[in-house]
């Protein structure tokens, strides 16, 4: 577990970065474009990841994993200082569809290192201990977007990302200056994808992280909007209700990463789609103004979910290695292709109908996830 803590660091600063930004992003676009149009512009950042997590395998086996993933958060941090200090529209918009572009590959490199490191019997332990970290740091940086926000203004906010980003390629470089690449065995995405359309079990946890990145595409663009532009809460409040909302993820996806080395990950992943979908229903039926009672829905919300997301985690790391690069980059393809479809649906559901329908519909979907999951078989 040494060998990865200076990897759960960096994560955690990139998971730090995300969480500080992702809840103002789409306000942010609204100032230099028609929100009815914000949709395109992740539409665009989504099918840039999708591209570069094509040749992604292949940058790997040129330069090298720590070589590629320090470039990658220089990268964002130029990204992030560009959109921190510009006025000018379409530098705005250029630079935002290359910063979501390359977000969607940080994942990628991640798995491949704490892959690296991890051993087969305790996958769930190690997975878990990861996802608490980084949504640790998810969890604390809402209620300080949400202070520099109303001290400083919005694109105070991407300074500090920035900052943050530095620091962890910083790290990278240093930590990892004896890291040996091994040798890679499906380095092409149609090699990958062919060997995940013959396993009914990779195939079957990929349609799950799917689902719970759409989930997390539509509660991060819409839920925000929904609190502030419906509701009118202020942004310090939707921080702090963002920030309690997140501490389930820390208090729960360690625990349940070490009951899935032990029980298996069936029952709980029906378990966790089955409470989120109940909560998701609740939030989108909720007639209140209530702070507390809007908070803690959305903390159930998450007890669900991140049960979701490190059972679907642990099941898919139990079946491959750091040497499977393509069917890892196939996999974190579903977050960028989730990001695709859910921005186009979601604005036309709101725009036609409403917030509530669209939180219904989601609630549906992950209703359909609760019984998909019963068709898995554990992994010992």
């Amino acid at each position: 577990m040494s060998a990865l803590r200076p990897i759960f660091f960096t994560s955690f600063l990139f998971f730090a970065h995300l969480s500080i930004v992702m809840y103002i992003n789409t306000t942010v676009l609204s100032a230099f474009i028609d929100a009815k149009y914000t949709s395109i512009v992740f539409v665009l950042g989504a099918a840039g990841s999708i591209l570069l997590l094509f040749v992604l395998p292949h940058i790997v086996q040129g330069i090298g994993l720590v070589k590629t993933a320090a470039s990658i958060f220089i990268l964002l941090a130029i990204t992030l200082a560009i959109l921190g200090t510009t006025v000018i529209a379409a530098t705005f918009i250029g630079v935002f569809i290359l910063y979501l572009a390359l977000t969607g590959t940080v994942w990628y490199c991640n798995d491949l290192f704490v892959a690296h490191y991890s051993q087969a019997a305790t996958v769930g332990h190690t997975r878990g201990s990861y996802l608490t970290i980084n949504n640790g740091a998810i969890a604390l940086m809402p209620v300080i977007a949400g202070w520099v926000v109303e001290r400083s203004g919005f694109h105070s906010v991407y300074i500090v990302a920035a900052s943050l980003l530095s620091i962890a390629a910083a790290c990278i470089l240093y930590s990892q200056r004896s890291f040996v690449d091994r040798p890679y065995v499906s380095a092409t995405i149609p090699a990958a994808w062919n060997a995940m359309r013959h396993s009914p079990s990779l195939r079957r946890v990929a349609a799950i992280n799917f689902l719970l990145q759409f989930f997390y595409v539509w509660m991060t663009l819409f839920t925000p909007l929904y609190l502030s532009m419906v509701l009118h809460f202020s942004w310090g409040q939707i921080g702090l209700m963002f920030s309690i909302m997140l501490v389930a993820f820390v208090l729960l996806q360690y625990p349940v990463g070490r009951w899935a080395d032990t029980i298996g990950e069936k029952k709980l992943l029906f378990v966790g789609f089955t409470i989120a979908m109940i909560s998701t229903l609740a939030f989108a039926l909720l007639h209140t103004h209530s702070f507390i009672i809007y908070t803690a829905v959305l903390f159930t919300t998450r007890v669900g979910i991140c049960m979701v997301e490190v059972l679907a985690e642990t099941y898919f790391f139990k079946q491959i290695t750091d040497r499977d690069e393509g069917i890892v980059s196939v996999y974190r393809m579903m977050n960028p292709l989730a990001y695709i479809i859910g921005p186009l649906t979601g604005w036309y559901i709101i725009t036609t109908t409403s917030y509530t329908t669209l939180f219904i519909i989601l609630a549906t979907l992950l209703c359909f996830g609760a019984i998909y999951s019963l068709r898995l078989v554990d992994i010992r």
